[in-house]
């Protein structure tokens, strides 16, 4: 539920202190595998919409395919975010 709050909130700085949160140690373990799947692509979401595109982009080639499986929504907002910041000629790479 914290994450869906920084979603709502828009609030990435608290976003990111989740996320270091559940990397410490083994906090990840307490979530299953598609609760795990549903926290990145909802970070990752509010990542495509708060951040630069160049730290979305370090983003997802770090986590896409190995920490999560990206939805239609996540390469939405992907796509989405390479429209607003011009950088459409980026697409073949993270295709």
């Amino acid at each position: 539920t914290g994450l869906l709050q920084c979603c709502d909130l828009k609030d990435i700085k608290l976003a990111y202190q989740l996320n270091k949160a559940l990397e410490k140690g083994d906090n990840w373990k307490f979530l299953d595998v598609d609760r795990l799947n549903g926290y990145w692509s909802k970070f990752f979401s509010l990542l495509c919409m708060m951040e630069q595109i160049e730290v979305v982009l370090k983003w997802y080639k770090e986590t896409s395919f190995s920490l999560f499986y990206p939805a239609p929504k996540n390469i939405l907002d992907l796509l989405q975010a390479l429209d607003a910041a011009n950088q459409l000629e980026v697409i073949p790479s993270v295709w």
